[in-house]
């Protein structure tokens, strides 16, 4: 008999997975045609309808991206994922019904991020994840002859990990043990030192070596597009909200602001 809530509940398939990305798309494009045929600024993006579903886009895909981090939390990764998904899906839908009028404006950059986003994260979970299986199948250092002085290096490397580890969490396994979020909280100095010896260590045993160019431009792309997606979202709600007049082109905003301030 299968236990109730089993682990194996958590996971998202891949086909799940697309279909969530591409309804959510479509739903998007749809939530945008119906509201671009009311009247007056009822129909615009900048409207109380639009502008409020960019507000809520906006929350959703800033909480998506502390969701993906639940695992640093402590949490359980698969549900972090899991509610990941679903958070920048929904959310994607509401900013693309909101900007998918003035896609000749610079604020259009912001939802070429996020298509850049959804398209990493989907090659992630399907290629990638063949990849990162494949290298992990191909450890070098689980097959090559070892070095005597690397062994001695790797052992003070880890005798030092212990030691540290017992003062940032003393009942954990070295072996099992990941950094998160609140030991870097609770003891900065250590964590950054901990981790350091970590990445020693991850150098001696070639832990790294074997990742195809893909999978670090994967990696690197991804991290580095979605903190610029978060800079560029926290800059557009600061010049729309802020400097009004200057988003109007000089002209009277109609959107619900505070400031009609102007460069």
């Amino acid at each position: 008999m299968k236990p109730v809530g089993s682990k194996k509940s958590l996971d998202l398939p891949n086909r799940s997975l697309t279909t969530i990305v591409i309804l959510s798309l479509v739903g998007g494009v749809f939530f945008s045609i119906i509201t671009s045929s009311l009247p007056n600024e009822w129909g615009k993006s900048g409207g109380p309808i639009l502008q409020s579903a960019a507000v809520l886009g906006a929350l959703l895909l800033l909480s998506s991206f502390v969701a993906v981090l639940a695992k640093r939390f402590g949490g359980p990764g698969k549900y972090g994922f899991r509610l990941h998904v679903w958070l920048a899906s929904i959310g994607s839908s509401l900013v693309l019904s909101h900007s998918i009028q003035n896609l000749s404006r610079p604020p259009a950059i912001l939802l070429l991020m996020i298509v850049g986003l959804i398209i990493l994260g989907l090659w992630g979970r399907t290629k990638g994840s063949r990849l990162a299986s494949m290298t992990f199948g191909e450890k070098r250092g689980g097959f090559a002859a070892a070095d005597p002085d690397k062994r001695q290096r790797l052992y003070e490397i880890i005798q030092s990990k212990r030691l540290l580890l017992e003062t940032i969490e003393a009942s954990a396994q070295e072996a099992a043990f990941s950094l998160k979020i609140k030991h870097y909280l609770h003891s900065p100095i250590k964590a950054f030192r901990y981790r350091r010896l970590a990445a020693i260590e991850e150098g001696l045993t070639g832990a790294k070596e074997k990742l195809s160019r893909a999978q670090i431009f994967w990696r690197l792309s991804h991290r580095l597009l979605a903190w610029g997606f978060i800079i560029g979202l926290l800059l557009h709600v600061v010049i729309v909200m802020f400097f009004a007049k200057y988003a109007a082109n000089g002209g009277e905003p109609y959107w619900f602001h505070f400031l009609a301030l102007d460069f």
